[in-house]
């Protein structure tokens, strides 16, 4: 990680931006509706939930106001989609420089080298995650539906939802060893199999590092809850230091573990 600490600080630049300019979105297009929704404790009523979901539905429909923040989130989500894969290519091509002993500032030729692949890849993981949607979309939407008159039944949804992330996780997963094939020249398929093949080391990495970034989002959590104010912001405003060093040591090590097995061959 040393030889990508001019990332780090880089990245954590960009997300302290990147939130800064999402909080003044929520701010402006969600917190506005989320005031309006009649809360049990404010006197609202089954009924009441309701007609707010039948008018923000007449609103997504007719609203020129919310079909421009519509639209503008849409553009925010390709504009990360876009970023995102450009950062991560980067960060493959500097990991297969360091790897051969290579020494310099190769995170922006990676850019340049691979952005475009890797953006298909991240076309290709976003299709894959959003297509079992086409069966579980009617189940949970009925289910949501329900749930206006009574919240017991957003527990049903749990089941379909954590089915979904797993099978996201290991798409994910897949498609990122799939990369590390692709940008270091030895075959995706070879990588894809390899992934298989040390599909429990992988999730233990994942799992592992992950729980630092969920400590990190904890954290957030709690300070914002017992010590909101000057505390709470500082923290908010540091954590993204914390987390993208977790992701990145979580890359960085799935990394090795592929480059490892695939010197082993």
């Amino acid at each position: 990680m040393k030889e990508q600490l001019y990332i780090l600080v880089m990245l954590f630049l960009y997300r302290l931006l990147w939130g800064y300019f999402m909080y003044g979105f929520v701010r402006d297009a969600i917190v506005p509706i989320l005031l309006r929704y009649p809360n049990e404790e404010a006197g609202g009523s089954g009924m009441g939930r309701l007609l707010y979901y039948i008018e923000g539905q007449f609103s997504l429909s007719g609203d020129p106001a919310v079909q421009r923040w519509l639209w503008m989130l849409l553009a925010l989500c390709a504009l990360r989609m876009l970023l995102s894969a450009f950062i991560r290519a980067g960060l493959l091509h500097e990991l297969h420089q360091e790897s051969k002993g290579e020494r310099g500032l190769f995170f922006f030729p990676g850019m340049k080298l691979y952005g475009l692949p890797i953006l298909v890849f991240s076309l290709i993981e976003w299709l894959l995650a959003l297509l079992p949607l086409y069966w579980l979309g009617p189940v949970i939407y009925k289910l949501l539906m329900s749930s206006f008159l009574d919240y017991k039944l957003l527990w049903e949804i749990c089941p379909y939802l954590l089915g979904w992330l797993c099978y996201i996780f290991i798409m994910r997963l897949c498609l990122l060893y799939m990369q590390f094939g692709f940008t270091g020249g030895t075959g995706m398929l070879s990588s894809l199999l390899l992934c298989l093949r040390y599909f429990f080391t992988a999730t233990a990495i994942s799992v592992v590092l992950g729980t630092g970034g969920l400590f990190v989002l904890l954290l957030c959590g709690l300070t914002g809850l017992f010590c909101p104010g000057l505390t709470a912001l500082l923290v908010r405003q540091l954590a993204p230091l914390p987390s993208t060093l977790f992701k990145m040591w979580g890359l960085a090590a799935q990394y090795h573990l592929w480059h490892d097995k695939t010197s082993l061959k």
